[in-house]
């Protein structure tokens, strides 16, 4: 039977939904002693946050590429690197990052050159349960809102980007913000995108606003390298090691050293050579081809795909333990298709750029600037400016008309009778296509608006694939940033 009461419903609203331990933030305990460890591990562990302890200050340094704390327990007196010491050098990678000593010692002299040398807090050994929660959610707070003030003052500057990426989508708004969190860290970054997206222009933005900024950015491409060539240039050769090596050189780690190391198309790198790249990673020394000596190197790597690796692991053509190691934090570019209103702003910044070397004054006719926000550029940003250079290059008044524009181009807008959006259903049944359910409606219902509509797909591919967002993007054919933006929107997740 059911009470009165049940059939009122609810008197007060639902308990809010409790935060995930990412949510709640990444703490880092540092310490030597293994009952402090437990203590002060089991205590944030139970209010929420994710935990990870170290018993000395080499863990805790050697881990930092992998991690990204959002404050960090560190004990002031410890056997080999001491705690002032470890508090210099998680600062000199990390300075952002809330440090928070642990010390036996009350002497205001230990005290004192703790917070001289950047601490945020310390607390005196064995913390009460209450000190060691108020300091973590005041750290976390203050380490978050340092984060959200460098985007605040970045969008408040009123320049439509991020250095030199010239954008103002949403979608791009997204990557600028998880930019400013890595670019604050010394973590390691894999940057996934289509060809054309930018996926150096976002490198080294990250490194321009790192601590390693003065230091020197080195790129790599990897797919322009022959096979044979890629150790020579990861690790350098000495004089003699192969037919050809004249002289010493010094490889692309060396160079890095101090600085960041940017590895274009990552995936394209041979089997053993992901090998030799996995122990470098791994302790940060290697030998040059021919050599003996060990050389070590102090380097922030980035890489960048427009690969799935994943899938590239699956087929056995990249290493699984690279993988997992250079795929840390993984920044998703967005398409030039799937951001709004970002072609309108870069035609007009290729067209200031390009007006600079022509020596004239350009514009672009309506008709044009239709025809460049309608097309789907499978080039994206790259292939817009050189459609643009070209433009400018034919147009011989000052307007660029759509003739001045690539037949390709052209030709593609005007089989599009209509265009069909990516979560439309094919017309046709593909070649050796399956029984698989399609995620697609049957028939659109005329009182049913295109939002409607997406969300109602969106739902039906996430039960088909029991939620797995990759299978929902290949089901789709939309990017994971795209993705991501419609469950928020329609409240799906």
């Amino acid at each position: 039977m059911v009470s009165r009461l049940a059939e009122a419903g609810p008197l007060v609203d639902s308990p809010p939904r409790r935060p995930t331990p990412a949510e709640k933030g990444l703490l880092l305990v540092v310490d030597d002693r293994e009952d402090v460890r437990r203590l002060v591990t089991n205590v944030l562990t139970r209010e929420g946050y994710d935990v990870e302890a170290f018993p000395c200050g080499e863990a805790c340094l050697g881990a930092m590429p992998l991690v990204m704390p959002d404050a960090i327990y560190l004990d002031l007196d410890m056997p080999g690197i001491g705690g002032l010491a470890a508090l210099e050098q998680i600062h000199s990678k990390h300075p952002a990052v809330p440090v928070i000593m642990l010390t036996g010692d009350e002497s205001v002299e230990s005290v004192v050159a703790a917070m001289r040398r950047g601490a945020y807090d310390y607390l005196v050994k064995p913390p009460s349960r209450q000190k060691l929660l108020n300091v973590a959610k005041n750290a976390v707070d203050h380490y978050r809102m340092s984060l959200q003030l460098t985007s605040l003052k970045r969008e408040a500057s009123g320049s439509a980007g991020y250095g030199a990426i010239v954008a103002q989508s949403p979608s791009m708004k997204d990557v600028f913000r998880q930019m400013d969190r890595v670019s604050s860290s010394d973590i390691t970054v894999l940057i996934h995108g289509e060809s054309g997206t930018g996926k150096e222009l976002v490198a080294r933005a990250i490194h321009a606003n790192s601590p390693r900024n003065r230091e020197s950015f080195v790129a790599l491409n990897c797919a322009a390298i022959p096979e044979a060539l890629q150790e020579s240039e990861v690790f350098g050769h000495e004089k003699g090691a192969f037919t050809g090596a004249i002289g010493r050189r010094l490889g692309k780690f060396e160079l890095a050293d101090r600085g960041t190391l940017f590895l274009d198309e990552v995936g394209e790198l041979s089997l053993p050579l992901q090998a030799k790249l996995l122990r470098v990673l791994q302790d940060n020394t290697f030998q040059r081809v021919g050599g003996s000596q060990e050389i070590r190197s102090d380097f922030r790597l980035i890489t960048a795909t427009h690969k799935d690796l994943a899938h590239e692991v699956r087929a056995g053509s990249f290493r699984e333990d690279l993988f997992f190691r250079i795929v840390v934090f993984e920044l998703e570019l967005p398409p030039l298709r799937d951001r709004d209103g970002d072609v309108e702003l870069l035609t007009r910044y290729f067209l200031e750029k390009h007006e600079r070397g022509s020596g004239k004054r350009i514009a672009i006719s309506p008709e044009t600037t239709a025809l460049l926000r309608s097309y789907s550029w499978p080039g994206n940003v790259r292939e817009l400016e050189n459609v643009l250079h070209r433009a400018v290059v034919s147009a011989g008044s000052q307007i660029v008309e759509p003739r001045h524009l690539p037949d390709r181009l052209r030709q593609e807008l005007s089989s599009l009778t209509p265009p069909r959006t990516p979560l439309q259903a094919p017309s046709e049944r593909a070649p050796g296509a399956t029984d698989t359910p399609s995620p697609f409606p049957e028939a659109a219902t005329p009182s049913l608006n295109l939002e409607e509509l997406e969300a109602i797909t969106i739902r039906n591919a996430l039960e088909q694939t029991r939620g797995n967002l990759a299978g929902v993007t290949r089901l789709l054919g939309i990017s994971r940033a795209t993705l991501y933006r419609k469950l928020k929107k329609y409240k799906l997740r």
